[in-house]
């Protein structure tokens, strides 16, 4: 379920109005609305990279690799193909196809499908591995990054030459646009000509509260932005009792 725009402006215009430090337009609350959107839906990419070379790749309800990809999953206009084909450069090294990755890869082993593990020290950690005696007789497969759009795939015993695949996220959210209509000088909100935001309804705080920041940006209001950033740690000190 996508996140209402007019809670979200709502919510912004009292936060903002709080001991009097502003108000924003409906053209500068729609701008701010949409550059947040972005802004975090970008972030889940950064925030799955950073998940997975720290070694957070356990697939259980909770974990942060997860609750990530169910925020892309549940973002509206956005699909996953989750069997993107690799192209195999020889030696081990694949390129992978242009456009956003989850961070999943995998490979096909007598037609099952396994994914692949990372390895953060690239191929220092891969002939490491290669010496432990206890993991000589390992079916693991690992990759790790070879450059831009570029991995190198192994098993212990040899380069892994066919069926790597990846997951790919095709699509991105659209514009959001809080529409109006003017009543006795002031906008008063028209869903018709409204359009609501595409993130999963969780983000309805962290929409909330990145806009604020990007309002207090732009009008040079620093307990604008503070008054943002104090209710988020807030909110993420409720979150993580």
């Amino acid at each position: 379920m996508p996140v209402n725009v007019d809670t979200v402006y709502q919510t912004v215009q009292a936060l903002a109005n709080k001991e009097q430090r502003g108000y924003l337009t409906p053209q500068e609350f729609n701008l701010f609305a949409n550059q947040a959107q972005q802004d975090m839906f970008e972030q889940y990419f950064y925030d799955l990279n950073a998940f997975r070379k720290q070694g957070d790749q356990e697939r259980a309800i909770g974990d942060s690799v997860t609750y990530i990809q169910h925020k892309i999953k549940n973002t509206n206009g956005v699909s996953i193909n989750n069997a993107t084909p690799c192209s195999y450069q020889g030696n081990g090294i694949w390129t992978l196809p242009t456009g956003k990755l989850t961070g999943r890869i995998f490979y096909i082993e007598n037609n099952n499908r396994r994914e692949l593990k990372i390895l953060p020290g690239h191929v220092e950690d891969l002939l490491k591995l290669k010496a432990s005696k206890w993991h000589k007789t390992s079916d693991e497969a690992y990759y790790f990054e070879d450059g831009w759009a570029r991995i190198q795939a192994h098993k212990i015993i040899a380069p892994i030459s066919t069926g790597i695949t990846c997951e790919r996220v095709n699509g991105k959210p659209g514009l959001v646009y809080w529409g109006y209509v003017v009543i006795n000088e002031k906008p008063v909100y028209d869903s018709g000509s409204s359009k609501d935001f595409d993130l999963d309804s969780s983000e309805q705080t962290d929409l909330v509260m990145t806009i604020l920041k990007l309002a207090g940006i732009s009008i040079e209001d620093p307990t604008l932005y503070q008054a943002a950033s104090q209710e988020e740690q807030q909110n993420m000190q409720l979150e993580n009792k």
